[in-house]
């Protein structure tokens, strides 16, 4: 906002300055940092925080006293999520379909959302030996491809806060150290794809490539879900060539059709 001074903001601008400045920090603040990150005099942050928690736009913690966005906050962002998966889902369906026929395997276009993803279109390979996914299915960051090649594409430091120190295992071959993920992701950025050698679902390897909004943002990815047996190195620099193809032209429908694809 090109405001010369936060002074002259009304009220409602002020307001929304700082529920702004809780999205980018993600984290609980006091009033003070508050004030210290929109520029906001302390006492006007004070006044407006009573007034966002008697309206449940945030929460303060009984014994820190300080802020994190409220409940009401957070039902506005799940019915705008809903609304941005549905959109996206409908623009990558025929993408995903297509994909689906070119490789003979089933497609997955997961959507992230927070510190999870979310699986919200199949398209199941014709192949009588093949995987399937329950819809809607909710993913962690840390074991499908899907995830792992939206988080090689995210800054490292929002990456420390997401991934915990220990992760849980669903496989014995499921990375569980934090340290070992975040090598693989750098591996994964430099060559663009990631893979689930059967780290979520034993016997079921996965290739995913991300999507990403204007700003080159990850936003979702595609992943290629296919029995262990019937992945090989040839197969494996085919189906990424796919994929990338695909990603590609999805990145670009959504933003020619979503040009202000916000973040989930």
């Amino acid at each position: 906002m090109k405001h010369q001074s936060k002074d002259r903001l009304s009220a409602i601008e002020k307001a929304l300055e700082i529920l702004v400045s809780f999205a980018d920090v993600d984290r609980e603040v006091g009033t003070v940092e508050v004030s210290n990150l929109t520029g906001i005099h302390k006492a006007t942050v004070s006044r407006i925080l009573a007034t966002l928690l008697d309206y449940g736009m945030v929460s303060q913690n009984d014994e820190t006293r300080k802020y994190y966005l409220g409940p009401l906050a957070y039902r506005l962002g799940r019915s705008q999520t809903g609304q941005l998966i549905n959109a996206l889902t409908a623009i990558s369906q025929p993408h995903v379909d297509r994909l689906r026929d070119v490789v003979a395997e089933t497609v997955s276009l997961e959507v992230w959302v927070e510190r999870k993803t979310v699986a919200c279109y199949l398209a199941e390979s014709h192949n009588p030996l093949r995987v399937a996914m329950g819809p809607d299915d909710v993913l962690p960051l840390h074991a499908p491809a899907g995830a792992k090649a939206i988080l090689a594409f995210v800054s490292h430091d929002r990456v420390d806060r997401l991934i915990p120190e220990q992760l849980p295992s669903y496989t014995e071959r499921t990375i569980t150290s934090k340290a070992a993920l975040l090598s693989r992701l750098v591996e994964f950025n430099k060559q663009g794809y990631s893979i689930d050698n059967q780290e979520l679902y034993s016997g079921i390897y996965a290739i995913g490539v991300p999507i990403f909004d204007r700003l080159r943002k990850p936003v979702a990815a595609i992943s290629v879900v296919m029995p262990a047996s019937r992945i090989s190195a040839a197969r494996e620099v085919e189906i990424v060539e796919q994929l990338k193809l695909t990603s590609r032209a999805i990145s670009k429908t959504i933003n020619s059709r979503l040009p202000s694809f916000p973040k989930l």
